[in-house]
């Protein structure tokens, strides 16, 4: 059976269980795959994705380093094989002018492939059994703007309705991710309480994006219904629960959705207030305690 070559689309922490994810994509097709990890294990994939600099070398790039030293390169990372609930993984090495195959966990064959800048793969009968597709981004824009929000919960629903009416008072025929944030900061929910937990001021943020979007009058383009950084924001919510494993869209993938969407402003004010995807997760964490 192929191999289908992956990447990394990202690590999360499932807000059911407070357990680490890894969330694999297809390169180049539209299936993802979550697999379940150690906490030890996800830290030690993230810090090499992030460039965070570390004063002793972890196990795997010790490992790595080993393998060089000893005149072997490492050539990629495969997940071969799913039994039960478990996955099966190995690295692939030469060595001695030999292909070598080494039998290890998925999270160890990743961490050692993005410190070795290796292509992951993963069976194409594994990612049959366990891969999800998530919805098209134009579909979900088109859904939101007619209104069939059933995915999202009723406290979601709260949040983009009175995103709307804050673009009412400000007369503005678009709704943008700053006024989708002032709605989300202004309402008792747990993306607010997270937003205050991690340092914010939610009352500077609604002023600052109040006078910001009171002298520009086509934020993120403008025009009429939702803006393009809206509907990303969107489809990046929904993408945060689905893969999380949540039957609905709650504000905390509302907010999610606000970071990570590259254009809006929203994302800006977010960072600027010191508030990051990590931060909302740990936070997440922390709250569900």
């Amino acid at each position: 059976m192929a191999n289908i070559e992956m990447v990394i689309d990202g690590i999360r922490i499932s807000l059911m269980n407070n357990q680490r994810v890894v969330i694999l994509k297809e390169k180049e097709g539209a299936r993802y795959l979550p697999i379940w990890i150690g906490p030890a294990e996800a830290d030690a994939i993230a810090v090499k994705i992030e460039g965070v600099p570390l004063t002793r070398p972890l196990t795997h790039d010790f490992t790595c380093a080993a393998i060089s030293t000893l005149g072997g390169s490492l050539q990629s990372a495969v997940i071969d094989k799913l039994e039960g609930d478990t996955f099966y993984a190995k690295v692939i090495l030469h060595a001695n002018k030999e292909q070598k195959e080494i039998d290890c966990r998925p999270s160890d064959a990743i961490a050692m492939a993005v410190r070795g800048a290796v292509p992951i793969f993963v069976d194409e009968e594994v990612l049959k059994k366990a891969s999800i597709v998530l919805p098209e981004a134009e579909s979900i824009g088109q859904r939101a703007d007619k209104g069939h929000l059933d995915i999202f919960s009723k406290a979601a629903q709260d949040v983009l309705a009175a995103s709307e009416a804050e673009a009412s008072r400000l007369h503005h025929d678009y709704v943008s991710t700053g006024h989708l944030l002032m709605a989300l900061a202004k309402k008792n929910n747990t993306a607010s309480n997270i937003m205050k937990s991690a340092g914010a001021n939610l009352g500077r943020i609604e002023k600052d994006l109040t006078a910001f979007l009171k002298k520009e009058h086509a934020v993120e383009g403008g025009g009429d219904g939702l803006t393009p950084a809206v509907k990303e924001a969107i489809r990046i919510s929904i993408d945060e629960a689905k893969k999380l494993g949540s039957d609905e869209v709650l504000p905390e993938h509302v907010l999610l959705g606000l970071i990570r969407a590259s254009d809006g402003i929203a994302a800006n004010q977010l960072k600027s207030s010191g508030i990051t995807p990590e931060i909302v997760y740990a936070e997440l964490v922390r709250l569900r305690r």
